[in-house]
């Protein structure tokens, strides 16, 4: 009855292992795993290859277990394929950037702490850019290039769609200091990160898109976005060849330096 009762509860599962740390030995409790579940070892994780797991356990590591703070640019669905969505599940809040009108409300309606910034961010310093609706939301694109190489691969391109956009500098300022921060704009990411007052603004972590997608060949790793953040002075903390995970190096020394 103790298991069901622990797996009927989230929260009851976090408070019982937070007493069973402080009471317990090390030892004693290594030994109780022998007798656990397999259920109560579980980890949820919403992202495509755990990135949301892999982050989480660095920024647990650097700023202890509260809420984090989030900026998600180009957000799409409240949970699915989500880098942000576990942190929102423990409690954290932040910023949804999402151009798709559907999306955004979508987002509005089913994670109510954040903030949905229905805009684009600039790319090419103009106000306002066509938006490419696919037939995959997941590809939905500013980038009329792969727009257009997406169509040659069989996808359907639904609609068009006026965006207005905002500087990104702009939306880090309204974000503050950020815990982490994803970035998944298919096509446009390096530019936007090109765009990014390294100087003023400091995610502890960030999560970038660093692969093309590809249907028919092999996909291309953009290693130009990694030498790119290695020279803000960002270590590449873990890849998951879809993604790629950095971490503020000064940060990270931060943490070690203080134990």
């Amino acid at each position: 009855m103790f298991w069901v009762a622990l797996r009927c509860s989230k929260k009851m599962k976090v408070s019982m292992r937070q007493l069973l740390k402080k009471y317990l030995s090390l030892s004693t409790r290594n030994k109780l795993r022998a007798y656990q579940p397999a259920f109560t070892f579980h980890k949820t994780s919403y992202s495509q290859c755990g990135e949301d797991l892999i982050a989480a356990f660095v920024l647990d590591l650097i700023h202890g277990s509260r809420p984090k703070t989030y900026l998600d640019v180009g957000a799409n669905h409240p949970f699915h394929l989500s880098n942000t969505a576990l942190f929102y599940a423990k409690g954290g809040a932040g910023i949804l950037v999402e151009p798709d009108p559907h999306l955004a409300k979508l987002l509005r309606s089913k994670r109510p702490r954040d903030r949905v910034l229905q805009n684009g961010v600039h790319f090419s310093g103009e106000a306002q850019a066509d938006f490419f609706v696919m037939d995959s939301p997941t590809l939905n694109t500013f980038s009329r290039q792969e727009m257009e190489r997406y169509v040659t691969m069989g996808h359907k391109l639904n609609k068009t769609l006026p965006v207005d956009l905002k500087n990104i500098n702009d939306i880090l300022e309204i974000a503050g200091e950020l815990d982490f921060m994803n970035l998944d704009v298919e096509g446009l990411d390096k530019a936007i990160l090109g765009m990014i007052d390294w100087k003023k603004y400091r995610p502890t972590c960030l999560c970038v898109e660093t692969l093309t997608y590809e249907a028919q060949q092999e996909p291309k790793k953009l290693n130009e976005i990694i030498e790119f953040m290695l020279a803000q002075d960002y270590i590449l903390y873990a890849d998951t060849f879809i993604n790629s995970i950095f971490v503020d190096h000064q940060k990270w020394l931060q943490h070690w330096n203080k134990l």
